[in-house]
């Protein structure tokens, strides 16, 4: 289909944290997601801050999965962020260096979360030997990012 190659890219690869924890990566993703999809950044940040409160979904021990809801959007998004340190997640501290934010539309239904959450799962399952390279790889992220809701 022609028009994916012209999706925007919603992938940072690299980031490097000023404080390398967990608030300062949240901060981040909702910063960039509010920025990237034209989203009101206090509830963006609201929602993101609320799903990182439920227990964590965590792939692979390296990637951090959580999502926010918004009346501005119909159907499902993602962005993929990469940390160039890990950032140590949850009550477990486990070293984290993929951030995936699913944007979701807020009549979404716990099915259509499970179905996107287990499309990045079984994404990041299939590509768990190519984290490493995929991870600082604007192209091969994007990509990775990109099969999330195809």
């Amino acid at each position: 289909m022609l028009f994916k190659l012209f999706r925007k890219n919603h992938t940072t690869a690299n980031i490097e944290l000023s404080d390398n924890n967990q608030v300062s990566a949240l901060k981040l993703a909702a910063t960039k997601a509010a920025d990237e999809f034209n989203l009101d950044a206090q509830a963006v940040q609201s929602s993101l801050f609320a799903s990182a409160a439920q227990e964590p979904v965590i792939l692979e021990n390296r990637v951090a999965y959580m999502f926010v809801t918004t009346d501005q959007k119909t159907r499902n998004h993602t962005m993929t962020l990469t940390f160039k340190e890990p950032v140590l997640w949850g009550n477990n501290r486990i070293p984290v260096d993929y951030l995936i934010v699913g944007i979701l539309p807020d009549n979404y239904s716990q099915e259509d979360n499970d179905k996107l959450a287990e499309n990045i799962t079984n994404k990041i399952t299939e590509n768990a030997d190519k984290l490493d390279d995929i991870k600082f790889n604007d192209g091969e992220l994007n990509k990775l990012n990109q099969s999330f809701t195809d």
